[in-house]
C-alpha cells in the first residue's frame, strides 16, 4: 500500500507550491508508484505524458494513455502503470479548487449529484501542451520563482478545460469534489486503519473538522481514534501471525506500526505476551 503524495517525495522531482497545499511531481519509468492499495490524500491533477495507466475507483476502471489528463478528487485508488509510464502530477487541496470556483463561476449552482463521480478526463490542447511544458520544466529544474509559475499554469490549465466546458460538466465535477461529503467513520477506519494518518488527515479525507472528527469518532466508538486505531491494528497482527507464516516484522508494518520494538511493547499489553509466542505456538500445534 502506497499513499500519495506522501510516499512520493523521497523518489521523484517535485516541488511544493509556495503559499498553499499543493505539490508539483514528475514520475520517472524508473520508479514507479502503482499499487493495487492506493490512498490519495489530496485531489489529484494528472497528466500522461509517456505509457499509460489504469485508475480503478469503486469498481470502475478509467485507462489512460499519453496526452490524456484526469483530475480525481481524494480517496482510495488502484493504480496500474504501464512499463514505459511517466506523467506530471499536481496535487490540492479544496481551497485552490474553492479560490478557481470564486474567481470564475461564482454564480453557478449544480443540481444533486451522486456521491460516487468518477474521475474526469479530458484531452489536451495546444495551450495546455505548451503549459504543461513550461510546469515540468520547473519541477526538474527548480527556479527562484518555479512553485509560483506551477501553481499559475495549473490555473491556467483549469481555465483552459473551462472554456471549452460548454456543458459544465467539469464545473459540477469540481463543485462535487469540494463539497465534502462526510463518510462513514466505521467504514474509513476499517479500509485506512493500517495506513499513516494523523488526526488531520483522518479528519479532511472524512469531510469532517478535526474537532468534530474526535467529538462525533469518541460519541460512537467511546474511544479516541488513535487508542481505536491500535488496537485495531493489534487485533489485525494477531490473526496474521496465528494464521500466516509472514515474519512478525513484515506483519507488524503492514499493521500500521512503523517500529517493531513499539509493536512487541503494545502487543504484549494487550495479549500478556510477545508476537513471537503467538507464533510459536502456531509451530507446536
Amino acid at each position: 500500500m502506497i499513499q500519495i503524495p506522501k510516499d512520493l517525495v523521497g523518489y521523484h522531482a517535485h516541488v511544493k507550491l509556495r503559499m498553499c497545499e499543493m505539490y508539483g511531481f514528475v514520475i520517472d519509468k524508473k520508479r514507479p508508484f502503482g499499487c493495487d492499495d492506493t490512498l490519495q490524500t489530496m485531489h489529484c491533477l494528472e497528466v500522461v505524458l509517456t505509457g499509460s495507466i489504469d485508475v480503478w475507483y469503486g469498481g470502475h476502471v478509467q485507462h489512460l494513455k499519453a496526452g490524456d489528463i484526469q483530475f480525481r478528487r481524494r480517496g482510495n485508488y488502484q493504480i496500474f502503470p504501464s512499463d514505459d509510464y511517466t506523467s506530471m502530477l499536481i496535487f490540492m487541496e479544496n481551497e485552490f479548487v474553492d479560490y478557481f470556483l470564486d474567481s470564475h463561476v461564482p454564480e453557478f449552482r449544480q443540481e444533486k449529484s451522486s456521491d460516487d463521480v468518477l474521475p474526469f478526463i479530458f484531452k489536451r490542447s495546444e495551450f495546455i501542451t505548451a503549459n504543461i511544458a513550461q510546469a515540468i520544466h520547473h519541477i526538474l529544474h527548480p527556479q527562484e520563482y518555479s512553485r509560483c509559475i506551477v501553481k499559475f499554469i495549473t490555473h491556467q490549465v483549469l481555465l483552459q478545460i473551462l472554456s471549452n466546458d460548454s456543458s459544465k460538466t467539469f464545473v459540477s465535477f469540481l463543485k462535487h469534489m469540494v463539497s465534502e461529503n462526510k463518510i462513514d467513520l466505521a467504514y474509513f477506519m476499517e479500509q485506512n486503519f493500517n495506513r499513516q494518518l494523523s488526526l488531520q488527515d483522518m479528519a479532511k479525507l472524512t469531510g469532517r473538522s478535526v474537532s468534530a472528527f474526535k467529538k462525533e469518532f469518541t460519541e460512537r466508538f467511546n474511544t479516541t481514534p488513535v487508542k481505536w486505531q491500535i488496537n485495531r491494528r493489534l487485533e489485525y497482527a494477531a490473526y496474521q501471525l496465528k494464521n500466516s507464516s509472514h515474519p512478525v516484522s513484515a506483519i507488524a508494518y503492514s499493521s500500521g506500526f512503523e517500529n517493531i520494538s513499539h509493536f512487541s511493547k503494545v502487543y504484549k499489553q494487550k495479549f500478556g505476551a510477545p508476537p513471537s509466542c503467538a507464533r510459536n505456538h502456531q509451530v507446536l500445534s
